[in-house]
């Protein structure tokens, strides 16, 4: 791997200019401006557009992944506290990385090749961590629903739309959002939890460092 810095540096530039023009409307030349270097310097990173989104979304959802599966392991082997938990960090990964969110639900499906596929298995490893806990609550009868993989669309559906309107500068806060989302979450589940109850589960710890920008300039 090259230097992380230099690779950092890119991908920033590439989050940035394909979050705001869209990947077909995006050029390497757009790419390398915005992070300051000659076509020349770009291409030892990344040989291509291609490869630059690549290893933007690749890195995303390997982040997502790890930092995810972290969170659920700080709590009990309970499917509702861990249920919660990835909810909330989805949830907050989705406000604390609005423009790569952006790219990740608009522009991966322009990926080719062996790109395509590989992007396509941590996609559905990024998907069977929530699927996997909505399943354990069915069969222990926590969640009423019958279908996990409709249940577990549903969840995501809604966390994922935070990259189309959520802003840092919106009358609604982070904690607001994460409060009621968890409890949306759980409604479609078959729970509706106290007040008490939702404080509870609200007060299960979630690793803020994993909520952080994955490529953020202050990473080693």
């Amino acid at each position: 791997m090259r230097s992380t810095n230099g690779r950092n540096n890119i991908l920033r530039s590439a989050r940035d200019t394909f979050a705001s023009k869209g990947f077909d409307g995006a050029s390497i030349r757009d790419i390398a401006q915005a992070a300051g270097l000659s076509l020349s310097a770009l291409y030892y990173y990344f040989p291509s557009k291609q490869e630059a989104l690549y290893e933007l979304v690749h890195t995303a959802y390997m982040w997502y992944i790890d930092h995810s599966r972290a969170v659920i392991a700080d709590v009990a082997d309970d499917p509702t506290e861990q249920l919660v938990v990835a909810v909330r960090y989805l949830a907050r990964y989705r406000m604390e990385n609005v423009s790569v969110s952006t790219v990740l639900l608009r522009d991966t499906e322009r990926l080719t090749g062996d790109n395509a596929v590989r992007v396509k298995d941590v996609q559905r490893e990024a998907r069977d961590i929530m699927g996997e806990i909505v399943q354990s609550g069915i069969d222990s009868g926590a969640f009423t629903v019958t279908s996990a993989q409709l249940a577990t669309r549903a969840i995501h559906s809604i966390c994922n739309s935070l990259s189309l309107w959520y802003r840092p500068t919106g009358d609604l806060t982070p904690d607001d959002i994460e409060r009621d989302f968890t409890q949306y979450s759980l409604r479609i589940l078959g729970i509706d939890p106290t007040k008490t109850e939702l404080d509870r589960l609200l007060d299960l710890p979630v690793n803020q460092a994993g909520m952080l920008d994955f490529i953020s300039d202050t990473k080693a």
